[in-house]
């Protein structure tokens, strides 16, 4: 089982081509690391935005628009707050790692 239940046993590694869990990818080398990326995906109304590989791949996007080709170290946090003004609970995802180069 993967995380959140995406890709079973190869999502310890590669979530979507270009998105990694851990710091290091089989046979290849991080030549440039490019700092820290993030995506954030919102819903309203208590619905938890659905974890699929889409989040993944708008992180991958994101950190390709910085120059990158991949991301490591990739790991989601959650939560939910009152939207000011409302009654509605907004619930949000957000994915974030390292974006990097890979040779």
């Amino acid at each position: 089982m993967g995380l959140f239940n995406i890709g079973g046993a190869k999502a310890t590694s590669d979530l979507v081509e270009g998105c990694y869990v851990g710091s290091e990818v089989p046979g290849r080398r991080v030549a440039k690391c490019l700092g820290l990326i993030e995506y954030t995906q919102k819903g309203l109304a208590g619905d938890m935005p659905e974890v699929s590989s889409s989040i993944f791949r708008a992180l991958l996007d994101a950190a390709k628009g910085e120059g990158a080709n991949a991301v490591v170290n990739v790991r989601l946090t959650s939560g939910s707050y009152h939207q000011q003004g409302t009654q509605w609970q907004v619930t949000y995802v957000v994915a974030f790692g390292d974006a990097v180069v890979l040779e």
